[in-house]
C-alpha cells in the first residue's frame, strides 16, 4: 500500500434497522467504572486535518487498562436501498455521540446506548458516497460525492446542526464543481479536495459556520484528491495529474492561500502530525520510492524512515508504518527505528492512543516496545477506527453481508 488511498478510512453507511446493545465479554465481573467524559473527542476522519490518526489527549484507555476493555454495544445498520455506498463510510467519535454518514445520509448516536438520536438524507439518498466527516462549530460536515455519473461526478459538502440535524448549509466543492475525496476541519475552516474528468483537480477552503468560500484553486492538486494540513499549510498534489503526468506537492497557507512551497517530481502524500502550528512533520513518498519528513513550513527534507512503505499513523514522539509485512516505530526526532514487530497480518488502519497502537485486526501494541497488550477481536479488520474519552469505535462486519455495525470497546460501565 505504497499509495495512500484518501478515501478516508471508509467509515459509515446506515438505516437503523436494529440497535443491539451487547454488553462485554461472558463472565467478565469489573467494578463499574465512571462514564467517560468529553475529552479527547476524535471529531473527524482521520483524527485531524493532518490525517495523523493519533488522539493524544486520550487518557482514559491507558497500557494499564487494556486488559480491562470489554465489547461494550453495537450498532447494527443497514445500508440505504440502492446507495452505491455499501458500506460504512466515515464516523466521528466526538465524547458521548457517535456521527457516521454514507449511502445518502448522516446520522447521531448515543454513544454510551447505541440510540439513534437523529438521522437526515444528504443531497442524493440513493446516490451518495460520503467519504469524509468532520464535527466543529456546532455542526457536522459531511463530505461525498454522487455516483450517478462516472465521467463527471457531483461533490457536495453539506453541514447539519450537531443537536437537530437540520441542515446548515449546502455546497460544492468548488463553483466549478467535481467529485470529492477528502474533506477536513482545521481552524474554523473547511478544506476538501476532489477531481472530476470533466473539471480537473479542484480544492476549496470555507468557512465551516456558514460555508462561505475563502480561497479555491483548481490547479496543483492531484486527480486522486491527496490533501493534508501540517502546521496550518495546505499540502496537495503529488502522484499523478488528470493527464498522467506528475504534478508538484504544493504548499499553501491555510488562511490565505499563498504559496509557501513546492516541490517537482513524482511524489505521494502520507501523513501529517498536527494541523495547528504545532505541527513539524509531513511524511511523503518521494520519486525514489523512499518515505520522508518534510518540514511543512519549507518543503526541506528531515529525514528518512527506513524499509517503510505506508505511514498508518503519526504522534508527538514517533511515526508508525507497515514496513513489508511488519509493523514499524521510526523516532520523529531523527527516524531512526525504534522497533518493528509483525502482527501476524499487514495492517491497512491503525490508530494511537495514550501509548497504545491499535491495529485494525484487532490487535492493541505497546508504542514503547511495540508488544502485544490485548487483542480486542479477531477474523476481520476494522474499516474504520477511531479511539476517543474511553471507548474505540470499529466497524469490522464483513464487506459481504448487507448489516453494517459499528462497535464500540471500553471499560466496564462506559
Amino acid at each position: 500500500m505504497s499509495n495512500v488511498h484518501w478515501r478516508p478510512i471508509k467509515v459509515a453507511t446506515i438505516v437503523v434497522t436494529a440497535l443491539a446493545a451487547a454488553g462485554g465479554s461472558a463472565g467478565a465481573k469489573l467494578a463499574a467504572q465512571p462514564a467517560a467524559t468529553t475529552a479527547s473527542p476524535w471529531s473527524q476522519t482521520n483524527y485531524n486535518a493532518a490525517q495523523s490518526r493519533a488522539n493524544l489527549a486520550e487518557t482514559i484507555l491507558t497500557r494499564a487498562k487494556i486488559a480491562e476493555i470489554v465489547h461494550l454495544r453495537a450498532i447494527t445498520i443497514q445500508p440505504t436501498a440502492q446507495s452505491c455506498s455499501q458500506q460504512v463510510d466515515s464516523l466521528a467519535l466526538p465524547g458521548s455521540s457517535v456521527y457516521a454518514a454514507g449511502g445518502g445520509f448522516v446520522a447521531k448516536y448515543n454513544a454510551a446506548s447505541g440510540r439513534l438520536l437523529w438521522r437526515r438524507s444528504t443531497s442524493d439518498t440513493s446516490q451518495d458516497i460520503n467519504d469524509s466527516i468532520a464535527v466543529g462549530n456546532g455542526l457536522v460536515v459531511v463530505g461525498g460525492s454522487q455516483c450517478g455519473s462516472a465521467s463527471d461526478p457531483l461533490g457536495i459538502i453539506q453541514a447539519f446542526n450537531a443537536t437537530t440535524g437540520k441542515v446548515s448549509w449546502t455546497r460544492p466543492i468548488t463553483p466549478v464543481e467535481g467529485a470529492l475525496d477528502t474533506l477536513a476541519v482545521s481552524s474554523g475552516l473547511v478544506v476538501s479536495a476532489g477531481d472530476s474528468p470533466g473539471s480537473g483537480p479542484q480544492l476549496s477552503v470555507r468557512r465551516i459556520s456558514t460555508g462561505a468560500l475563502v480561497w479555491m484553486s483548481n490547479r496543483d492538486v492531484s486527480c486522486r484528491g491527496r490533501m493534508l494540513v501540517v502546521a496550518e499549510v495546505v499540502i496537495t498534489g503529488g502522484s499523478s495529474d488528470c493527464s498522467g503526468g506528475a504534478p508538484p506537492i504544493v504548499a499553501r497557507k491555510l488562511a490565505s492561500g499563498a504559496l509557501v512551497w513546492q516541490r517537482t517530481g513524482a511524489w505521494t502524500l502520507q501523513r501529517g502530525d498536527a494541523s495547528s502550528s504545532a505541527g513539524h512533520h509531513v511524511f511523503v513518498t518521494n520519486p525514489k520510492g523512499t518515505i520522508v519528513s518534510l518540514n511543512p513550513l519549507t518543503g526541506r527534507r528531515q529525514f528518512a524512515l527506513p524499509e517503510a512503505t505506508t505511514v498508518i499513523a503519526v504522534g508527538a514522539a514517533q511515526a508508525y508504518a507497515t514496513c513489508g509485512s511488519d509493523v514499524c516505530a521510526y523516532s520523529t526526532s531523527d527516524g531512526s527505528l525504534r522497533w518493528k514487530v509483525g502482527a501476524g497480518f499487514t495492517p491497512a488502519l491503525a490508530a494511537e492512543a495514550d501509548g497504545v497502537l491499535y491495529l485494525d485486526g484487532g490487535v492493541a501494541l505497546d508504542t514503547g516496545n511495540g508488544k502485544t497488550l490485548a487483542t480486542l477481536w479477531t477474523g476481520r479488520a476494522a474499516l474504520s477506527l477511531a479511539i476517543s474519552d474511553g471507548r474505540i469505535a470499529a466497524v469490522t462486519a464483513p464487506p459481504s453481508t448487507l448489516s453494517k455495525v459499528i462497535d464500540l470497546y471500553g471499560l466496564t460501565g462506559s
